[in-house]
């Protein structure tokens, strides 16, 4: 694609615009398919719009919401309203829909595309963004806008980028479907309040998440109610150390298969799509002579947590690895007879990590987890093994919990180097849907979760590229100070333009009870410059300022720091209370996980305070004293709080 904005080409931005813009054309150039009717003409220039006005109609098939997100995004780029026109005339225009409603088009291997998959093509008189399906109609408008200067990097409208350019034109031949085509998804633990849950399905649709098959894949009791039937059957129950427990059913059991089964049709026949057979969280599974019979004789030993054995045709097997998966198995093929569209989804977790020594029904969908992996096998080989045992493999991913970080700004696996070799391993594998928990906190974990959606769409995009892109457009002249912040917590692979200064070493915030007051400083000065160079009212300020608020609560964690090695009960309290309190005051902002903070993980935050605060009433209910949603600083408060910050941390 070539695009050109006539009426900016003495701004200072200028340059960016037109990088990027010849990156596109070579990107388009590089996606191109073989001869089909569009590709032919494909070399050929199409005029969107010419200095302010739309050149083109848009018609539109029968998919609406894309054709509508398209208008409203091209109005604001080009700075005037698209006409309708009908397709029976075949008019030159914007073409958008599916295929079906365009027949006369003509594309190669249209059954190829599957649910998701569109191509974005051009002919010299008009361009088609068409799909098989209405999900690829959906990502051929999200990828056209991209194309045209548009991102959504982090939820909410503040990072939203649309690019005015008065005069587009360009030349388009793409083919996408996703890497991962089951599902791409990042989710926060502990849920979001409305405006997280809002902003984060914006998100998703810019950045092509989501899949054409919801993966529902949580903990269950099969239909069994422990609380009360345990007394009666205690039978259906795990033996654990010799003694029946309610703490998980007993899988090889004839009459708990059947409730499972019973149960899954119940749900098949109400709510088709994947139904959930993975086991109640924690251990404590059944060891009783039933179940030992998987081993075949094998001598059983204890590790990981469970019991193994090496069977005598040398195959090691889990105990509840086989005997869940043989229980799933079951319920798999019950529903299947009755409804086979219908999956049964399991994870591969904690004490049935290890692979079962059989093939798993084909309609089992298996999700192996990335932690809490009960199994002397390393996640590759884990991958393999099930690759080989079934058709139907996700990852179960976490890229933020919160209750492991805190919201730190620390990122863990989500360095864009690790990243792109993590999902393209994993790609490698088989595997076809990834399900990452995450935190609502973008401020620490955001580049990351941004990176991964662009690679969950394409293994083998240039995530040096994408971060590159993440600095100049989300930053604008502050690109520079920014990747020096980005890179202090991300490390080298976050080190993307090409500039002569020194970057920072990966650093730690806080690490076993230390706080990394230095790392803290060099923040603030990174920020600092950065605003320095960015117009107080522009775009890129305020998207400044919202990691200036993140960074002024670290800056009270470091107060609650300082309060612990003092001892003062008093401070402590105070401390905590100013912490929580400017914290809630951040929820919509999508910077720090508000929820578990006020919410359900108060107490774990504070856990060593727990006694302190016992007789705090303002401590003591979600939604209520300190624990209640506020407003966010405004710019005249922000900047005193940050000078104030700057003051107490001997910045000058």
């Amino acid at each position: 694609m070539h695009s050109r904005n006539s009426a900016s080409l003495r701004s200072p931005s200028c340059w960016l615009i037109r990088t990027v813009v010849a990156a596109c054309v070579l990107t388009t150039l590089t996606h191109a398919l073989g001869v089909d009717a569009l590709a032919q003409d494909a070399h050929r220039h199409v005029v969107l719009a010419r200095e302010g006005k739309p050149a083109l109609p848009i018609v539109a098939g029968s998919v609406d919401e894309p054709v509508v997100e398209l208008r409203r995004y091209l109005a604001r780029i080009v700075g005037g309203e698209f006409k309708s026109a009908d397709a029976k005339g075949r008019p030159a225009g914007i073409y958008v829909g599916l295929l079906s409603d365009f027949p006369w088009v003509k594309v190669d291997q249209q059954d190829k595309l599957g649910p998701e998959g569109f191509v974005l093509r051009s002919d010299g008189r008009s361009v088609y963004l068409l799909a098989a399906n209405p999900l690829g109609v959906q990502h051929a408008v999200t990828t056209f806008l991209h194309r045209l200067g548009c991102r959504w990097f982090f939820p909410g409208k503040a990072w939203e980028v649309v690019q005015r350019q008065p005069t587009v034109e360009g030349r388009w031949d793409e083919r996408h479907t996703p890497a991962f085509r089951t599902q791409r998804r990042i989710w926060y633990g502990y849920g979001a309040y409305a405006s997280g849950k809002r902003d984060l399905s914006a998100w998703e649709r810019h950045n092509r998440m989501g899949g054409p098959t919801p993966v529902i894949i949580g903990h269950t009791w099969h239909g069994l109610k422990p609380d009360k039937e345990f007394t009666q059957h205690p039978e259906w129950f795990a033996l654990v150390g010799g003694k029946r427990q309610p703490s998980k059913p007993c899988y090889s059991h004839p009459q708990v298969v059947q409730r499972a089964i019973d149960t899954a049709l119940s749900q098949a026949a109400r709510r088709p799509g994947m139904i959930s057979m993975t086991p109640p969280d924690g251990l404590g599974y059944c060891e009783c002579e039933r179940c030992l019979k998987v081993f075949k004789g094998g001598k059983p030993y204890r590790a990981h947590g469970s019991l193994f054995a090496k069977r005598p045709d040398g195959e090691l097997v889990n105990i509840t690895s086989d005997t869940l998966f043989t229980f799933i198995n079951a319920v798999a093929k019950a529903v299947a007879e009755r409804h086979p569209d219908t999956l049964i989804g399991c994870y591969a977790y904690s004490a049935y990590s290890h692979p079962p020594s059989f093939r798993l029904h084909p309609n089992v969908y298996l999700q192996t987890t990335t932690a809490y992996r009960r199994t002397p096998i390393s996640l590759d080989e884990q991958l393999r093994a099930f690759g080989q045992r079934t058709t139907q493999v996700g990852i179960r991913e976490y890229y933020s919990v919160y209750q492991w970080d805190w919201d730190y700004p620390n990122a863990g696996k989500l360095t864009p180097a690790q990243l792109a070799d993590d999902l393209r391993r994993f790609h490698t594998h088989g595997v076809t849907a990834v399900n990452a928990e995450a935190s609502n906190n973008w401020a620490a974990r955001g580049l990351g979760y941004y990176v991964a959606s662009q690679l969950m769409w394409d293994v083998n995009v240039d995530t040096r590229a994408v971060v590159t892109d993440f600095y100049q457009r989300a930053f604008g002249p502050a690109a520079v100070s920014m990747q020096s912040y980005y890179v202090r917590w991300y490390g080298p692979s976050a080190a993307a333009l090409e500039v002569n200064v020194d970057l920072p070493q990966r650093q730690t915030l806080c690490e076993m009870g230390k706080f990394n007051v230095a790392a803290l400083k060099a923040s603030y000065i990174d920020l600092n410059n950065a605003i320095a160079v960015t117009p107080a009212d522009s775009a890129y300020r305020q998207r400044i300022d919202l990691l200036r608020m993140y960074v002024h609560y670290l800056f009270l964690r470091y107060l609650l720091h300082q309060a612990e090695q003092s001892g003062d009960a008093r401070q402590i309290i105070d401390a905590i209370k100013a912490e929580t309190v400017f914290g809630a005051r951040l929820t919509d902002t999508h910077m720090i996980h508000t929820r578990p903070l006020i919410g359900k993980a108060f107490l774990r935050r504070f856990r060593k305070h727990e006694a302190l605060l016992t007789d705090v009433a303002d401590a003591q209910r979600s939604g209520r004293g300190w624990r209640q949603i506020g407003q966010p600083p405004d710019a005249a408060e922000l900047e005193r709080l940050w000078s104030q910050d700057l003051r107490a941390l001997g910045i000058r």
